[in-house]
């Protein structure tokens, strides 16, 4: 069999919900050359029966069941079955544009990078997530800026051969296992090459189930430890897996509407490609 130039590498824990969306999205690629490599940690729901619903559209994949519920564990048994010339990591609820692949192809031909990502955008056209998502882009530039570079695990490019020289995703982590491969990797000199395009949607759920304050303390906390103190090791806070945390019906809350909010976001959008430019030139 010819070798691919991707693995899509996708974990799983009960996504019967979720999954759908991201399988629509590969399913229609322009760039088809890569394997799809599903890693189920015994779900409990109907995530293999969604699977098995789109594998007609997938000519080269892999089914494999993990004895783990980690997700650094299923994202290192996917890679050590992938075939491809680049692993690209996702996570079970994000999805992409038709031309996702295609691009990135591009990019790694041109630039032939050993480790990458690409900026992300909404899953919603909420003006609170949409800001939040810019600043994190900007702010995924400033902190590669001052060496302590980050590529979401939901997200990430890298070539096997490099990420078999980190020794994958550290599997006794409670969380931010993404951003210990990241600082991993600039230790041994393997640069992060951040792709402004094509961009991700990343999926806000986990901020909309538990708060966005509480979640995003939860983030910067995780942050604050790797970078200061090292791998987070304990389990600090509760920060469970699996798309079924996320199933408990949601209560109506009224809309709270900030009236400056949406000049701000203008003004921060016309700013965003200057400002990204700058920090990477300068910084």
């Amino acid at each position: 069999m010819i070798r691919p130039f991707f693995s899509v590498i996708i974990p799983t824990l009960n996504e019967e919900k979720y999954l759908p969306t991201i399988l629509k999205s590969l399913a229609k690629q322009t760039f088809c050359d890569f394997e799809l490599v599903l890693v189920d940690a015994s779900s409990d729901d109907n995530t293999l029966g969604i699977f098995y619903e789109f594998k007609k559209y997938f000519p080269q994949c892999q089914i494999l069941i993990s004895k783990k519920r980690n997700v650094g564990y299923q994202r290192n048994l996917g890679a050590k079955q992938a075939k491809g010339k680049y692993l690209v990591f996702f996570d079970a609820d994000v999805d992409i544009p038709f031309t996702f692949l295609e691009e990135i192809h591009l990019a790694a031909i041109k630039q032939d990078f050993p480790f990458a990502t690409t900026w992300i955008q909404s899953d919603s056209e909420n003006q609170v997530d949409l800001l939040l998502v810019l600043l994190a882009n900007l702010g995924t530039e400033l902190i590669k800026g001052i060496n302590k570079p980050f590529a979401g695990g939901y997200n990430t490019i890298i070539k096997p051969e490099i990420f078999a020289k980190l020794h994958g995703f550290a599997e006794n982590l409670h969380i931010g296992e993404d951003h210990d491969l990241s600082l991993r990797a600039y230790r041994k000199k393997i640069e992060l090459t951040i792709l402004k395009e094509p961009k991700l949607t990343m999926s806000l759920r986990r901020l909309r189930k538990e708060g966005k304050l509480k979640a995003l303390s939860k983030y910067a906390q995780s942050q604050l430890h790797t970078i200061l103190k090292g791998p987070m090791t304990e389990a600090l806070f509760d920060y469970p897996m699996g798309g079924h945390v996320h199933s408990i019906r949601k209560s109506k809350k009224r809309r709270v509407k900030f009236k400056l909010l949406d000049k701000y976001l203008v003004d921060l959008e016309k700013m965003e490609s200057k400002i990204a430019n700058y920090l990477s030139e300068n910084i």
